[in-house]
């Protein structure tokens, strides 16, 4: 009976012990890491922004080219409403005629000013001539009176002479200064008539090149569409090449201090899980931001310049990865998940015979995937993956 019931006992730990799955505990170089995340951009890029037009500085997308969109140069790749543009140049057209006609009103008035002016000096120069006549007459014939009379006469029209031609003079150069100033605000209406007329074409922007259209986001995750409004300056959209990616990534704080430029860089694309991509830290920002609106945990922006792929990459594809801070040569490893936490601390199920024993644990630096193990295992040995008696 007794037999009967070891032999039971034994195997059921032999099945139990089946049941478990075993990894190898192995001595290879552990590289550990600080996770980032990001996406893809494209190195050769030109951005799209609303046309420089005067004082506009605010627009409104009437057309948008589509993220992805393959384009010629001279495509259109986006417009804007032109209705801001259309009112300001019918008020610039209005405000030109306005100018001309007052600017040729001016010029009549002026003609017959200069007339009226020439007329009167005219006439003055008339006066004198004739006083003059008077005053030169011998005292012999004219009694002392009326020629002293004579020659205050004439002193007086060279007075009214000199009048007639100081008020000639300065009227002219008023209507000379009035007349350049309008001409300069007929001419400037004109022309900025003429620019806004032009500048109506500006609204539909061609691509200056081919490529790939690209739409960024903004801060808040969106990307422009019709209907949006735009600030002259801003980026609406870009036209890049796909031959060279580099990836604008985001490390979280606490792995700040040990990522380093230089250091390689493992990613995996979310559209393309299976492809690996290898690359190395080009460029930190000193500065840390909240990861986003809604979430306040503090990262910093990298720059990760990519090797070489024949991958079709897009910009803004997304991507998951490792930067690899520090390698340990030879250590004693396992994986992450054939460690357990206990009440007696950190413990690894090893195999023994048909069935496992568990073994307590020093351990070292980890890894995404690996655990360095001080001691506790050695190379061969094997370890479950599965806790015994957990239920599955």
């Amino acid at each position: 009976m007794r037999l009967v019931l070891l032999l039971g006992i034994l195997a059921s730990c032999s099945k139990h012990a089946g049941e478990l799955q075993f990894v190898d505990v192995k001595k290879d170089d552990l590289t550990i890491g600080a996770e980032i995340s990001g996406g893809l951009e494209a190195i050769d890029s030109t951005d799209i922004h609303p046309p420089s037009i005067g004082q506009i500085w605010n627009f409104k997308i009437a057309q948008i080219s589509s993220d992805g969109d393959d384009v010629k140069a001279g495509e259109p790749v986006v417009a804007f409403d032109p209705s801001e543009v259309m009112r300001d140049l019918e008020t610039m057209q209005n405000e030109a005629d306005a100018a001309q006609k007052k600017l040729e009103q001016k010029r009549n008035d002026a003609a017959l000013a200069r007339r009226d002016d020439d007329l009167k000096v005219a006439e003055a120069e008339s006066g004198l001539k004739k006083a003059g006549l008077k005053a030169a007459g011998s005292p012999d014939l004219v009694a002392a009176v009326d020629l002293e009379t004579e020659r205050l006469d004439e002193q007086n029209a060279k007075l009214v002479l000199a009048g007639a031609k100081f008020h000639a003079e300065s009227t002219k150069k008023s209507d000379e200064q009035e007349l350049a100033q309008l001409a300069e605000k007929a001419t400037y209406a004109k022309h900025r008539a003429e620019v806004l007329r032009a500048s109506l074409s500006q609204m539909q922007v061609p691509s200056p090149r081919d490529g790939t259209i690209v739409v960024p986001t903004d801060w808040q995750g969106n990307k422009k569409k019709v209907g949006d409004p735009a600030w002259r300056g801003e980026t609406v959209l870009q036209v890049v090449g796909l031959g060279k990616m580099q990836g604008k990534g985001i490390v979280d704080e606490v792995d700040l201090a040990r990522v380093r430029t230089q250091q390689p860089v493992t990613l995996r694309l979310d559209a393309l899980p299976d492809v690996k991509l290898t690359g190395h830290i080009d460029q930190i920002e000193k500065s840390v931001d909240a990861k986003s609106n809604t979430d306040p945990s503090r990262v910093a922006k990298l720059v990760i310049a990519l090797d070489k792929t024949t991958v079709p990459l897009r910009p803004g594809m997304r991507f998951r990865g490792e930067v690899e801070t520090e390698k340990l040569v030879q250590v004693i490893q396992v994986p992450v998940e054939a460690v357990f936490v206990t009440a007696d601390g950190p413990v690894a199920y090893r195999k023994q015979g048909s069935g496992v024993e568990k073994v307590r644990l020093v351990l070292g630096k980890r890894s995404a995937s690996a655990i360095e193990v001080k001691s506790g295992l050695a190379p061969g040995d094997r370890v479950s993956r599965v806790q015994p008696g957990a239920k599955s």
